[in-house]
Protein backbone atom coordinates (compact mmCIF):
# COMPACT_ATOMS: atom_id res chain seq x y z
CA UNK A 1 0.00 0.00 0.00
CA UNK A 2 1.42 3.67 -0.68
CA UNK A 3 2.38 5.80 2.15
CA UNK A 4 -0.30 8.54 3.02
CA UNK A 5 2.80 11.20 2.55
CA UNK A 6 3.48 9.76 -1.07
CA UNK A 7 -0.02 9.58 -1.68
CA UNK A 8 -0.35 13.68 -0.48
CA UNK A 9 2.29 14.49 -2.95
CA UNK A 10 0.27 13.21 -5.77
CA UNK A 11 -2.63 14.55 -5.14
CA UNK A 12 -0.94 17.69 -4.77
CA UNK A 13 0.99 17.86 -8.00
CA UNK A 14 -2.34 16.54 -9.67
CA UNK A 15 -4.15 19.77 -8.30
CA UNK A 16 -1.47 22.10 -9.21
CA UNK A 17 -1.25 20.95 -12.89
CA UNK A 18 -4.98 21.74 -12.99
CA UNK A 19 -4.10 25.29 -11.27
CA UNK A 20 -1.49 25.77 -14.45
CA UNK A 21 -0.10 29.70 -13.16
CA UNK A 22 -2.71 30.79 -10.64
CA UNK A 23 -1.33 31.15 -7.22
CA UNK A 24 -3.11 30.37 -4.01
CA UNK A 25 -3.92 32.18 -1.08
CA UNK A 26 -2.23 30.72 2.14
CA UNK A 27 -5.44 30.19 3.73
CA UNK A 28 -6.55 27.98 0.68
CA UNK A 29 -3.51 25.93 0.82
CA UNK A 30 -4.33 25.46 4.05
CA UNK A 31 -7.90 24.16 3.54
CA UNK A 32 -6.69 21.40 1.16
CA UNK A 33 -4.24 20.53 3.38
CA UNK A 34 -7.20 19.44 6.06
CA UNK A 35 -9.81 18.26 3.82
CA UNK A 36 -7.56 16.19 1.73
CA UNK A 37 -4.70 14.51 3.78
CA UNK A 38 -7.00 12.57 6.37
CA UNK A 39 -9.25 11.72 3.58
CA UNK A 40 -6.32 9.84 2.21
CA UNK A 41 -7.09 7.04 4.90
CA UNK A 42 -10.14 7.84 6.43
CA UNK A 43 -12.25 4.40 6.09
CA UNK A 44 -15.35 4.89 4.63
CA UNK A 45 -18.56 2.88 5.75
CA UNK A 46 -20.89 2.98 3.12
CA UNK A 47 -21.90 -0.30 1.48
CA UNK A 48 -19.65 0.08 -2.17
CA UNK A 49 -16.48 1.30 -0.27
CA UNK A 50 -16.92 -1.62 2.28
CA UNK A 51 -14.60 -0.40 5.04
CA UNK A 52 -11.60 1.16 2.93
CA UNK A 53 -9.60 4.15 2.60
CA UNK A 54 -8.82 5.82 -0.55
CA UNK A 55 -4.84 4.81 0.25
CA UNK A 56 -5.75 0.78 0.05
CA UNK A 57 -7.54 1.27 -3.36
CA UNK A 58 -5.43 3.48 -4.54
CA UNK A 59 -3.77 1.36 -6.95
CA UNK A 60 -7.19 0.31 -8.68
CA UNK A 61 -8.39 4.37 -8.49
CA UNK A 62 -5.72 6.53 -7.82
CA UNK A 63 -5.72 7.40 -11.60
CA UNK A 64 -9.61 8.81 -11.03
CA UNK A 65 -8.72 9.91 -8.15
CA UNK A 66 -5.83 12.35 -9.83
CA UNK A 67 -8.19 13.74 -12.13
CA UNK A 68 -10.69 14.64 -9.60
CA UNK A 69 -8.47 16.79 -8.22
CA UNK A 70 -6.67 17.84 -11.41
CA UNK A 71 -10.22 18.84 -12.50
CA UNK A 72 -10.35 20.93 -8.93
CA UNK A 73 -7.56 22.98 -10.19
CA UNK A 74 -8.85 23.70 -13.44
CA UNK A 75 -12.00 24.92 -11.73
CA UNK A 76 -10.29 26.57 -9.24
CA UNK A 77 -7.92 28.50 -11.27
CA UNK A 78 -10.81 29.58 -13.64
CA UNK A 79 -12.27 31.67 -11.15
CA UNK A 80 -9.18 33.71 -11.24
CA UNK A 81 -5.75 33.86 -9.06
CA UNK A 82 -4.92 33.34 -6.29
CA UNK A 83 -7.63 31.24 -5.70
CA UNK A 84 -9.14 31.86 -2.25
CA UNK A 85 -9.90 29.66 0.26
CA UNK A 86 -14.06 30.28 0.20
CA UNK A 87 -13.47 29.61 -3.81
CA UNK A 88 -11.66 26.18 -3.46
CA UNK A 89 -14.06 25.12 -1.17
CA UNK A 90 -17.43 25.98 -3.23
CA UNK A 91 -15.40 24.19 -6.18
CA UNK A 92 -14.42 21.26 -4.29
CA UNK A 93 -17.58 20.37 -2.86
CA UNK A 94 -18.85 20.79 -6.38
CA UNK A 95 -16.35 18.08 -8.28
CA UNK A 96 -17.00 15.99 -5.03
CA UNK A 97 -20.66 16.43 -5.59
CA UNK A 98 -20.61 15.65 -9.38
CA UNK A 99 -18.13 12.34 -8.54
CA UNK A 100 -20.63 11.49 -5.03
CA UNK A 101 -22.70 8.84 -7.18
CA UNK A 102 -19.71 7.17 -8.90
CA UNK A 103 -16.71 7.61 -6.37
CA UNK A 104 -18.03 6.04 -2.51
CA UNK A 105 -14.56 7.06 -1.20
CA UNK A 106 -15.31 10.65 -1.81
CA UNK A 107 -14.83 12.60 1.29
CA UNK A 108 -18.38 13.70 1.42
CA UNK A 109 -19.24 9.95 1.40
CA UNK A 110 -19.78 8.43 5.01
Amino acid sequence: MPAKNALMVQVILAFAQGCGGADLEDDACEWFYERYYPWIDQKKTNARAMGTSAQEVWDQHGKDFLDRFKLLGQRAAATGSPIQAKTLEEEALAVEQASESDCPWCPLQP
